[in-house]
């Protein structure tokens, strides 16, 4: 699926577009987040990777404590 949605990112972008890229990410190792970012718009990414990552963990303790009970 990773390469699919590659091909059609690539396939997808106009010839003879400059190539700009913005992009934020939050890795989590353990309880360290790493936080990477690009471009312009990178605090607003790193922002929202930020908080779908809290997000994400929480929806994970919350349905981890429902099946334990």
């Amino acid at each position: 699926m990773i390469v699919v949605g590659m091909l059609l990112m690539t396939i997808g972008s106009p010839p003879g577009s400059n190539g700009g890229f913005n992009g934020g990410a939050v890795i989590l190792i353990g309880p360290i987040p790493i936080i990477l970012g690009t471009g312009s718009y990178s605090l607003v990414l790193i922002a929202l990777a930020a908080v779908l990552t809290v997000i994400a963990l929480g929806f994970f303790l919350f349905l981890r404590r429902k099946v334990q009970r």
